[in-house]
Formats: structure tokens, sequence, C-alpha cells
């Protein structure tokens, strides 16, 4: 996905944490089936059909955010966090070292990549940790070191091996326990039809199994798109939903931007932990004389998302550990030794 990353990077993603704290809400159902979504409001009886949010922040057309102020997404966009998201498929994704056990003389560790039962991804990036003094510490790659990225596809059922070579890092392996981290890149999608008077999912195009995505029927004032993590697994939408057609990646000015600040923001608001499920509403009109540009303001022109199908997409990072041991090597025994 990416051509050139640098470690702080990689070590920036594996930290980041979700920092707001909502209320919470609750999911109950499983991932072959509609999920019903209980969110505070006036009446208990309101579910996926007319979903209401008593907490979330009422829009206010005639100021949208400029796509500079990424830091103020959450004046126009609401996140809002739920738990009790059934474990359906645990280890989805998962990674194991070819051995468990490896020698302070081994110069290259291969790590397999398994796609057990999810969607198909791209292997990203490793790192270690080490075991030192009661605790997980950092095992530093050496200065200034680089990534290529080579656009690997890892389908459902395949495994795919990621070598990590000693050299990598400034200090040599020692008999300790280590831990490898890595994670994958995917793209999911999902399409909805908006009407005069509603919003509703195109029928079997919702993504169900290890993580559902779709978007829920509402009435029209604003596209509500849940993604639920059924693994055990961390979870980062890296950007928004990027909302578009088959034909326009975008027709949206606050959805996806694929700007550096956008995804620093969902770092911080969106990690999900294996159990959890994110509702993201965006409003489906902006005041196109407060876009910042005029290629802003003659692209999403329209002031609103028109009648019509729209694809719905979200980029995501899974994070995946494994760990090994080191021992001493064996020291050769002399030819009197041997005899």
């Amino acid at each position: 996905m990416r051509s050139i990353i640098l470690y702080n990077l990689v070590l920036c993603i594996l930290l980041a944490g979700c920092t707001n704290k909502q209320k919470h809400s609750t999911i109950i159902g499983g991932a072959d089936g509609t999920t019903e979504i209980l969110i505070a409001n006036n009446n208990p009886e309101i579910k996926d059909s007319s979903v209401v949010d008593s907490t979330a922040q009422k829009y206010d057309i005639d100021a949208p955010i400029p796509l500079s102020e990424i830091e103020q997404y959450n004046k126009r966009v609401t996140l809002k966090r739920m738990p009790n998201v059934s474990i359906t498929h645990p280890d989805a994704y998962k990674i194991r070292t070819q051995k468990p056990v490896y020698t302070t003389k081994t110069e290259q560790i291969t790590l397999d990549v398994i796609n057990v039962d999810a969607p198909s991804a791209e292997p990203e990036y490793h790192w270690m940790e080490q075991w030192e003094n009661g605790k997980w510490t950092e095992f530093p790659f050496i200065d200034n070191l680089g990534f290529a990225g080579v656009g690997r596809d890892l389908s459902k059922g395949d495994t795919l091996p990621e070598h990590i070579s000693m050299s990598e890092f400034k200090n040599l392996l020692e008999p300790n326990k280590y831990k490898v981290h890595f994670y994958v890149f995917a793209n999911i999608y999902t399409y909805c039809t908006v009407t005069d008077n509603s919003i509703q999912p195109v029928k079997n195009s919702e993504m169900k199994g290890a993580f559902n995505f779709h978007v829920l029927d509402s009435k029209n004032d604003s596209l509500r798109i849940l993604f639920e993590n059924h693994t055990n697994l961390s979870v980062q939408p890296v950007f928004l939903p990027s909302v578009g057609t088959d034909e326009l990646y975008s027709v949206h000015p606050y959805a996806r931007s694929g700007w550096v600040g956008e995804a620093e923001w969902m770092k911080s608001h969106a990690l999900l932990k294996g159990g959890e499920a994110m509702l993201f509403s965006l409003p489906i009109s902006w005041d196109i004389n407060k876009l910042q540009t005029s290629h802003d303001k003659e692209n999403f022109k329209t002031g609103k998302l028109t009648p019509g199908k729209y694809k719905i997409g979200l980029q995501i990072e899974v994070y995946m550990e494994t760990e090994f041991n080191v021992e001493y090597s064996p020291i050769p025994l002399k030819p009197a030794e041997a005899t």
C-alpha cells in the first residue's frame, strides 16, 4: 500500500489508542444475522430502521468544516463506539514463527502470515519487542531503516512468508523471549441507495463474517455506517468511510479525504478492540459556500447526496502478534571431546 515507511510511523500505529470516551450502546446478534442496535433515545422501540442518538451533536449545515481543519471532524461526523459484539471469528488473521525457538546466531526469522477466514488483505510491516525487567520493551530497528512495499495479496485460506532479517535491528539476539508485531491492510465495501425520504442498504452488498460492514436503513438525513469487529484482534479504521459511486471515488466533502491529519485523528478516536463496533454518522448535505477551495466547490456543487446508489468504503489495518524464544547456540565440540 505504501512504498516507504519509517519505523517511528509503524510504532505509532501500534501504540495509538482510543482517547475519546462516548456513551456505550449495546449490540445484540451475531455475524450471520442482521444486528439490532439499541441506542440511547427517548423511544426504546427504535432500532435499525430509525436510529436516534440523543448524545450525538446536532449537525449545523450552515457551518461545515474545511478539509484542512481535520481536527474539527468531530463537529461534523459522529463516531459512536459500541461494545459487546460477539467474537465469532477469533484469529481470522494470524501470524506464527516457523520455529518456536531460535538461537543467538540466527540471521533471519520467517513469519507465516495466515488469512484463516477474513477479507483479502495486503501484508504490511513488522516490528519487535523483547522481555526486559518484567515487561515488554522496544527491540529497536537501526536508524533510518525503510521498508519497500511489494503489493502482495493475502486471500482467504492463504499463507504468505514474512522474512525478518536480524540486520534490521540495532541489537543482537540474546537468550530471552521476543514478540513480533505485524499488521495487514484491507479495503472493504458496501452499497446503499439514497432516496428523497430514506437511506437503504443494497441487498446482498453487506459484508458479513469476521467483519460486518453495512449502511443502516434510516431516514434521509445522515449516512449511518456500521463496522463490527467479530474477531479478537485490534482493528484500526485508517480514514473515515469513503462515499462514492462505481464511477467516482468521492462525492462527499466530509467523507474520507486521505489526508495524513485525518489518519492521525482516526488513530486517536477509532481504534477498535476485539468485540467492538463503530457507528459512523455523516450528514448527507453541506453548504458549498463554506467549502475551502474552488475545486471543492465545483466537485461538491450539489450540496447534498442526490437520489441514487452509492459505494461506501473503509480502509482498515488489523494487528497481530506472536512470541518466540531465543537460546544460546550450541558450542561445537572439539575433536578430542567428541570422541
